[in-house]
């Protein structure tokens, strides 16, 4: 049996019963730790709670792994150089693993300089319009008009030009209509944007330098060519779900006496049969 001790302890750096109760005394207390300092985050109001939770328990379990391996002979070194050396443990780092440091940084920036948080509406330098729907410590997650998610690499987001809507309340909406083969295209297009932005709840969401060019509030597009006619769709904002759906039903009445008057034709299926 005391051979047994004696080869267990020259595994560590003091007697392998000490070493032992130290690891499960380190165990408790950075479990114990994390909980509390999870309880205090939690019980404050924050956009960021879960990112500053992922980030307490990384921080936490690095050091529970680094006290356990000091307790070892063979380990011990190591750790002091990694906690000695730390330039050169950065510039590894930044060699090795330059792109998901990159993002781990720029989702701290995003966490604590708060361009944006979880509900905000953001448009990008890229044309990208879409509400943030979470943060993480890799990437940003976007949910954009066509009820689709993107998942933006926080250091690519970081680095691009940014316009906060702020937008939790704001809704966007498709207005969907047909036309027949022989209407005049061009015109249907213009009469859809022009009643579009004549409506007092359709909100514009250009930036300044996108008005100073000339770039449309509306944008009407030829989305498919059906059986019975063109399909055209425009994409439109309003403050809330309630307000969008009735925006979107005074401009199908609108838009369709302004068809009549120009003598353009709303499609429906017909059957034709022919007799011998």
């Amino acid at each position: 049996m005391q051979q047994i001790l004696t080869m267990l302890n020259s595994f560590f750096m003091t007697t392998f019963i000490d070493a032992l109760l130290t690891m499960l005394f380190l165990f408790l207390l950075i479990t114990l730790l994390k909980k509390l300092l999870i309880h205090i985050v939690l019980k404050y109001e924050n956009d960021n709670q879960q990112i500053i939770i992922k980030l307490i328990k990384i921080g936490l379990n690095i050091v529970l792994i680094l006290g356990i391996c000091y307790q070892f002979t063979a380990l011990k070194e190591i750790v002091k150089t990694l906690l000695t050396g730390g330039g050169v443990l950065a510039l590894v780092l930044g060699l090795a693993a330059q792109e998901a440091v990159g993002n781990l940084v720029s989702g701290m920036m995003i966490l604590f300089f708060k361009p944006f948080k979880v509900g905000d509406l953001i448009k990008t330098n890229n044309g990208l319009v879409g509400t943030v729907l979470d943060i993480s410590l890799r990437h940003t997650v976007i949910k954009t008009y066509e009820n689709t998610q993107i998942m933006i690499p926080n250091s690519e987001i970081n680095k691009a030009t940014l316009e906060n809507v702020t937008a939790a309340d704001f809704k966007g909406d498709f207005l969907i209509l047909q036309i027949s083969y022989e209407s005049d295209l061009d015109l249907a297009i213009s009469i859809i944007a022009e009643e579009i932005m004549k409506h007092p709840d359709f909100l514009d969401l250009r930036s300044a330098a996108e008005k100073t060019d000339g770039i449309p509030a509306v944008k009407v597009r030829c989305t498919n060519f059906l059986d019975s006619g063109i399909e055209l769709k425009a994409a439109l904002q309003s403050r809330s779900s309630a307000v969008g759906y009735a925006m979107l039903s005074d401009l199908r009445i609108s838009i369709k006496k302004r068809f009549d008057e120009a003598g353009i034709v709303i499609p429906y299926p017909q059957v034709v049969i022919h007799q011998n």
